[in-house]
């Protein structure tokens, strides 16, 4: 899996995509009863890995138009039923004494983790109408779980899960995020592009936008210190940040009324990826011997897919999506 592909951008067609080898590997992978979360841990689970999924679900609601059971018992199935074994764990990531508990208990069972997977996210758990309003109406509930089951819980899980990687003296911490480009942003600090400031054709207010891009921007920066950390105290552990594109979660299925059959019907979700594609990101981030070299760094799916020459279930690397 290492090395630079060629798969591109390209139209639907074959598969690209054979499954490193990663019997033996211990995983953790939090908010992962939906999403990308439960994308990755499947993808680890088909290459052979030992998986602790986390979450809060508990009744296993379904996404009705997705046709999907959402529950944290479901995800494990699937991680088991491609081929590795898949360990529920029921989480509030808001909590540390209950991720000191999970921690525990992998060092209990495994007595050792290679990768950790943080993704766990509760910023728009809050429906109360306001995600269209200016950031001075907006709750700051909505950003304090953004921050907290986001931002603080990557940082809580890393320091709990690092002493095990320490003690083997390697390891991957993978952050799931967004990547920016700064540009418009930076030239419009330095007053370089004041039509920054205009406001984009459909759109209404810049409030959850603030809550969320601090967010996501914060779990960047953090990567990169994290990763200047490690290295500094010579540890060969890395630490990345992962940036999905526009993803076919079992939530944007629902609204659209469609499912993983349908969706390609729809021309608003041509540019979009499945899940898998983090999950097989993940999955060639953890195979790569040279990872290192990419510590610190905040990663797209799609660049990764075309280094590591793999495609999306549908057999493309949907094009860059800004």
């Amino acid at each position: 899996m290492d090395g630079t592909g060629t798969a591109g951008s390209q139209a639907p067609g074959r598969d690209h995509w054979s499954p490193p080898d990663l019997s033996g590997v211990v995983a953790v992978v939090t908010g992962a009863n939906r999403g990308a979360g439960r994308g990755i841990a499947r993808v680890l689970g088909e290459c052979g890995a030992t998986v602790y999924v986390t979450g809060r679900s508990r009744a296993g609601r379904r996404a009705e138009a997705a046709g999907e059971d959402l529950s944290l018992a479901e995800t494990a199935r699937m991680v088991s039923e491609r081929g590795g074994t898949g360990i529920a764990v029921e989480v509030d990531h808001a909590v540390d004494a209950e991720v000191e508990v999970l921690f525990s208990k992998v060092r209990h069972e495994q007595g050792r983790l290679d990768v950790l997977v943080n993704n766990a996210w509760a910023g728009y758990s809050i429906d109360d109408g306001t995600l269209d309003e200016p950031f001075w109406q907006q709750p700051m509930l909505r950003f304090d779980r953004m921050w907290t089951v986001g931002v603080r819980s990557h940082l809580v899980a890393t320091r709990l899960g690092l002493p095990l990687m320490l003690a083997a003296g390697r390891g991957l911490v993978v952050n799931t995020t967004l990547m920016f480009d700064l540009g418009e942003d930076v030239g419009a600090l330095t007053g370089a592009s004041p039509a920054i400031l205009q406001k984009p054709p459909g759109e209404t207010h810049a409030g959850t936008a603030l809550f969320y891009r601090t967010a996501k921007l914060a779990i960047n920066q953090m990567v990169l210190y994290m990763a200047k950390d490690l290295s500094w105290s010579g540890h060969d552990v890395a630490v990345v940040a992962l940036s999905p594109g526009f993803m076919r979660t079992e939530e944007i299925l629902e609204g659209f009324g469609t499912n993983a059959q349908g969706w390609h019907t729809l021309p608003e979700l041509k540019p979009t990826e499945s899940t898998d594609l983090t999950g097989r990101a993940v999955a060639a981030l953890a195979a790569d011997k040279a990872v290192l070299e990419k510590s610190g760094q905040t990663l797209g799916t799609r660049e990764l897919a075309r280094h590591y020459g793999f495609t999306d279930v549908d057999g493309r690397v949907p094009p860059d999506w800004a």
